[in-house]
């Protein structure tokens, strides 16, 4: 009986483990598009000040125009941290100066900037409320071909 109950314990564990969700990174590149899904690393693009300490990166694309320059870029990422404390943040590192807030729009569970920064940079951050962990998509556009 003690040999049945381990066999199916040692079996319904690796059938679990088997299911559990697969975190591992998988990059996709056509020309000057690379498509990340769960990267190790944002892309350099954003400013990693925006970010909250502990986050889950799920998704970035990046459209270059050489093997430096970013044209476009996006990021979706995951966090714990709280609604009020990531809203806290991107407030303060806006106040820094070197991103001027354009636009913020508000609602019950979403928040949406949109700045500018030097040398014609864009940058949109969406924070949604999704359950227990929030979400914050990043876009990233250079108008500019400095």
């Amino acid at each position: 009986m003690l040999s049945l109950m381990l066999r199916f314990l040692i079996l319904s564990s690796l059938i679990l483990w088997q299911c559990s969700p697969n975190r591992q990174t998988e990059i996709y590149r056509f020309d000057q598009i690379i498509v990340t899904k769960f990267p190790t690393n944002p892309p350099p693009a954003f400013p990693q000040s925006f970010f909250p300490e502990k986050a889950n990166f799920l998704q970035s694309s990046e459209f270059k125009t050489s093997h430096i320059h970013t044209k476009e870029a996006f990021l979706h990422l995951e966090t714990t941290e709280s609604w009020e404390e990531i809203q806290r943040r991107i407030d303060l590192r806006v106040n820094q100066g070197d991103w001027k807030l354009i636009e913020k729009n508000s609602s019950e569970s979403e928040v949406s900037y949109l700045l500018e920064g030097f040398i014609k940079k864009s940058l949109s951050i969406y924070l949604t409320k999704n359950g227990e962990n929030n979400q914050l998509r990043f876009y990233f556009k250079k108008h500019s071909t400095y």
